[in-house]
């Protein structure tokens, strides 16, 4: 398919809806990139202001619990920083990361590791599934009862007011950290049911542009196989006329010469038949519209061989057949069979043709009676075999079969074809 022909196609295929969201889709590292900037402009102040907060509470004097308690800050910045890296990638990870970092006394900076907890738990449902989802929401909600109630357990059974506004937090964390999920999960499940229309939609332009090639390689092979049967028949009964017409030219001149013009005449009918499925190849030109070879034409087509040298005999109950395509399939069996007698058995070989029309099916019979006396090798050249080949192919589409060897109940070849009942669209019609 050319490249403007694709753009076309293209044209028609569905995009993601919004272009807002086209832009997001299209720069995810962009969109992560400004989380993290976003987080970090939030995180570094909250987190300086938590170590000062500490080192004014010990007016100094405690230098080793400072200088811990910045450790633990940088750690709970670094923490929220990769987890927020691993957003895309492994939300899950980075909402345990950022989870575990939420343990304990904490300060300021618990604000903004809190944000980024909620930015991992909307993005699990997004970018993986709504059971991992879920599975991310009980760690969420595990984490902040643990952290939590840690430092204050035996608080939350007691009388002290403490216990019950922590279970106040807790249950307030838990009813918005569902809101936030299913947030995720709702525009999760759209977005990949967005995506799987979008690419199911690619996926059948695709197989339409395949099926429009394999069409065309179909018809292509379709009219390959008829220039052949074309080409074999009309050379073949070429030769032997121009080959009796040379033998002839000096006992019977007026026999050569109409041998002569039979051969031309079978030369300029191969070269209309030619130029018709030439044409089918060649869309720039009109090709000829005459009908295909059908049943009714095989008694022409056995004079023709008669004229060529042989004698032909043509058995035949079956006179009418409704589908032209299995008429055409039988027209060329026998033309097939006829110019293998002709090109290996020779001029005056004797040759049977059977049509057989049963209720079981249609038979078609070629055979021939070996090649006559007094005579040596073929006159017009071996075959390549493509012509059994493109024979059996022709057959098998109507669910038949097809066989040729040696006859075998007296000498000569024989070919044979069975079409069974139903084969065609419609049933034939016996004479």
């Amino acid at each position: 398919m050319s490249e403007a022909a694709s753009r076309d196609s293209d044209a028609f295929l569905p995009n993601p809806p919004g272009a807002i969201r086209r832009w997001v889709a299209a720069h995810p590292r962009a969109i992560d990139m400004g989380i993290l900037v976003c987080y970090l402009i939030g995180a570094i102040p909250l987190a300086l202001l938590d170590i000062f907060s500490v080192f004014y509470d010990q007016s100094g004097a405690n230098v080793v619990a400072t200088a811990a308690y910045t450790l633990v800050v940088s750690l709970r910045l670094a923490a929220g920083t990769v987890a927020l890296i691993l957003r895309r990638r492994a939300p899950l990870l980075g909402l345990i990361i950022v989870t575990v970092a939420l343990f304990g006394d904490g300060g300021p900076l618990i604000i903004a590791n809190a944000v980024a907890s909620w930015f991992l738990l909307y993005a699990v449902p997004v970018y993986r599934d709504v059971r991992t989802g879920w599975i991310a929401y009980a760690i969420a909600v595990g984490g902040s009862i643990l952290g939590a109630s840690i430092p204050t357990i035996t608080t939350i059974f007691g009388e002290n007011p403490q216990g019950r506004g922590l279970i106040g937090t807790i249950v307030l964390d838990a009813i918005w950290s569902l809101a936030v999920l299913l947030i995720g999960i709702n525009l999760g499940n759209r977005r990949r049911y967005l995506q799987a229309i979008i690419d199911r939609a690619h996926q059948l332009a695709r197989e339409r542009d395949q099926l429009a090639q394999l069409a065309v390689a179909e018809e292509r092979s379709r009219i390959a196989r008829e220039i052949h049967d074309i080409v074999a028949h009309s050379v073949s009964v070429m030769i032997a006329l121009s080959e009796g017409a040379a033998r002839a030219v000096e006992q019977a001149p007026s026999e050569a010469a109409n041998a002569m013009q039979r051969s031309a005449e079978t030369g300029r009918t191969a070269l209309t038949e030619m130029r018709r499925l030439l044409g089918a190849l060649q869309m720039s030109e009109a090709a000829d519209m005459a009908p295909q070879p059908s049943l009714e034409d095989i008694p022409g087509l056995v004079r023709g061989f008669e004229d060529a040298g042989l004698v032909v005999t043509l058995d035949a109950n079956l006179t009418t057949l409704h589908d032209r395509l299995q008429g055409l399939a039988i027209f060329r069996i026998v033309q097939e069979g006829l110019t293998n007698v002709l090109r290996y058995a020779g001029v005056g070989a004797k040759a049977n043709v059977m049509l057989r029309g049963a209720p079981n099916g249609i038979e078609v019979v070629v055979r021939d009676h070996g090649r006559p006396a007094n005579t040596v090798g073929p006159t017009t050249g071996l075959g390549s075999g493509r012509g059994l080949a493109g024979l059996a192919e022709r057959v098998r589409v109507f669910g038949g079969t097809i066989s040729s060897g040696p006859v075998p109940d007296g000498a000569g070849w024989q070919l044979r074809a069975f079409f069974p009942a139903g084969a065609g669209t419609n049933q034939s019609e016996k004479g």
